[in-house]
């Protein structure tokens, strides 16, 4: 069961007067294109506050739905390994849906699977994600909902956290430092390729420079990935640093978040759980196409290598092996962007 189709999306739009009773939403990985969504998630929440709406998802994204007060019910299945596991999966998945009696079925992933899953669910209406246009990804969603009946919802760039998970991640947070009052920024050097990092230098003189004009605590949040890293910046910037690297769930993790001031990061799921948010962020996307995944809302700003001959060029390795996308900003380029979206002297 490949993912990639090339069948035409498929539409079948909500056209009753009155709202829906039962609304599904599909988008199965990965973590940041599971956050991408909740803006618009959350405006058809506003729209429809009685409405039961729902969220299927892959497993190991299933903790980022489940934190919010947002979906009345969280489903979830494992990312099989092959066509025809896949395919059992799908069909089971979609045989449970069934019994649900969805009036609305909304397929923010359109693969196989997924459109698998909704013809055999059978709601009244449905709606399909373009996923390949040079559009960014919450745009597309946005679309995905207009076009099956919703026009005219606008991005709500905010969270309704549950509130046990905001407990636990101030909770986390305090024992490990955190005086509950000062200033959080999280910094975060966690893009999964060479052609995606701000040298950790640079970092550090960011850091520096802030603290020489307000004070702040910084804070690394992420992944045992980013473990090296991490330590590397815990050891320059000393006790006015706190690393939570690999100590957090993923709810907790974006419980944390919202305890932010500032979020400065590369591309990463971290980075959209921060302007999902509404917290004031800079994204560093290097290679990555910014067309499809840069911080959207007011209160982000962003840098990018789209203005290069070689610009969004999703390669792992630079072919000049110089990463020049990222090296060719400095920390003070990188605070004065910050300090657009979250003030300060």
């Amino acid at each position: 069961m490949p993912r990639e189709i090339d069948e035409p999306r498929s539409f079948s739009p909500w056209t009753s007067k009155h709202a829906p009773g039962k609304i599904l939403i599909m988008r199965m990985q990965a973590v940041g294109d599971v956050v991408i969504t909740l803006p618009a998630c959350s405006a058809l929440r506003q729209r429809f506050p009685g409405s039961q709406i729902d969220f299927l998802t892959a497993d190991a994204c299933r903790e980022i739905p489940l934190a919010l007060r947002l979906f009345d019910h969280v489903y979830s299945m494992p990312r099989g390994n092959g066509r025809w596991t896949r395919a059992c999966r799908a069909l089971i998945q979609g045989a449970r849906l069934r019994g649900e009696h969805y009036d609305v079925i909304l397929d923010l992933q359109r693969h196989r699977a997924s459109r698998l899953i909704r013809r055999i669910a059978r709601p009244r209406a449905w709606g399909e994600f373009d996923r390949f246009s040079p559009k960014h990804a919450l745009d597309r969603v946005i679309d995905t909902f207009h076009r099956t009946g919703f026009a005219g919802l606008q991005p709500v760039y905010s969270l309704d956290i549950r509130e046990d998970v905001r407990a636990s991640s101030r909770r986390i947070l305090k024992e490990n430092g955190w005086d509950g009052k000062g200033r959080l920024v999280i910094l975060n050097p966690a893009g999964l390729w060479v052609t995606r990092n701000w040298p950790l230098p640079r970092w550090i003189e960011l850091a520096n420079l802030w603290r020489g004009t307000e004070a702040v605590v910084f804070l690394f949040l992420g992944t045992e990935r980013m473990t090296d890293k991490a330590r590397y910046l815990k050891e320059n910037l000393g006790r006015r640093a706190i690393d939570l690297n690999g100590k957090t769930t993923l709810a907790q993790a974006l419980g944390v978040v919202q305890c932010a001031s500032a979020v400065i990061s590369e591309d990463s799921g971290l980075l959209h759980m921060a302007w999902v948010s509404g917290i004031p962020t800079v994204g560093l996307l290097g290679s990555t196409r910014s067309d499809w995944s840069r911080p959207l809302g007011d209160r982000s700003r962003f840098v990018s290598s789209e203005d290069l001959p070689c610009g969004a060029c999703m390669e792992a390795a630079c072919r000049f092996g110089d990463v020049h996308c990222l090296t060719r900003y400095s920390a003070d380029s990188i605070l004065r962007l910050v300090r657009e979206v979250a003030g300060g002297s």
